[in-house]
């Protein structure tokens, strides 16, 4: 059940800033909308949660946007643990399509949403056990002149792309948070060519 001063803290919120799920049946579509299309996610939770959908357009407003701490990504998933009062996070980003410079951008966006996630948790009192990064996607990253022998890959061990590109292919990201570096999991959502896709949301 979601707790009743959860629900109180919530309601100083603008209507539609949030969905609450309390149904297993329930189906959400969550969506976002960009300059390459509209995406939707056809979602299913195991667990309650709190669907937060405007978090790129409510990151902390004195933060510097010239040092990029206003990038954020599109949507932060909170799930109920069924045993307590504690929660886990999932960031969720929408891209059409996934290559270098997108994912850093990504990851850029992972790195402050968590940070934005967690100073939204701070104000509602909600404990975060936990935190999964999302990406849902049409076109999956094709390494430019990709080789295909694993000796020349590991020649290029070195290469900034060829690393990017293993990390997202390995599904764990590492980023610098609370001035160190650490290890997330990453769940990849592939989209049709419409942008359409389903996820069943759990704690795992």
């Amino acid at each position: 059940m979601i707790p009743e001063y959860l629900r109180r803290n919530l309601d100083l919120f603008q209507t539609g800033e949030y969905t609450i799920v309390s149904d297993k049946d329930e189906v959400i579509l969550i969506t976002e909308e960009e300059k390459e299309g509209l995406a939707s996610l056809k979602s299913r939770f195991e667990d309650e949660a709190v669907v937060f959908h405007f978090p790129e357009k409510r990151t902390l407003p004195y933060l510097d946007k010239e040092k990029k701490a206003c990038q954020c990504a599109d949507k932060f998933i909170f799930l109920k643990n069924a045993g307590d009062d504690k929660w886990q996070l999932h960031i969720l980003e929408f891209k059409k399509s996934i290559k270098h410079d997108k994912w850093k951008k990504i990851k850029n966006q992972f790195q402050y949403g968590i940070m934005n996630a967690r100073a939204l948790a701070a104000f509602l009192n909600m404990e975060i056990d936990g935190i999964v990064l999302e990406t849902a996607y049409r076109n999956d990253w094709n390494l430019r002149n990709q080789p295909h022998s694993p000796t020349i890959m590991r020649g290029l061990n070195s290469s900034t792309e060829v690393k990017a590109y293993k990390e997202w292919q390995e599904n764990i990201v590492t980023l610098e948070v609370d001035s160190e570096e650490k290890c997330f999991r990453h769940d990849k959502i592939r989209l049709d060519s419409e942008g359409n896709g389903e996820k069943l949301f759990c704690i795992e």
